[in-house]
């Protein structure tokens, strides 16, 4: 089973570890799926899950700050983990440009 992260205008594919900026809202899309997959996360204040009716499928909103894991079963066995880092705005917004090396 693999994973595809889906945002407005981007599209990972294959992905197990991602980090994402609060507030964002993306798709996390399941192909090659053989049975009823059940999602369950370990940090509900950093995302919020709702499954799509197709149980492939579920819109994702990065909530708040910090870690969490989002866990893929079947048949109460765990096929597949997503590692999530949710992180602010403020590490975004400090924009950090590179200077001139100085060779000493």
């Amino acid at each position: 089973m693999e994973a595809n992260i889906v945002f407005e205008n981007v599209t990972a594919y294959d992905v197990d570890k991602f980090d994402v900026r609060i507030n964002e809202t993306f798709t996390i899309e399941l192909v090659n799926v053989e049975n009823q997959v059940r999602w369950f996360a370990d940090n509900d204040s950093a995302l919020s899950i709702v499954v799509l009716e197709d149980g492939d499928s579920a819109t994702v909103t990065a909530t708040g700050k910090g870690r969490s894991e989002i866990q893929l079963q079947s048949n109460n066995v765990i096929v597949k983990t997503l590692q999530v880092e949710v992180f602010d705005v403020v590490a975004t917004s400090l924009n950090p440009t590179p200077k001139t090396p100085v060779l000493k």
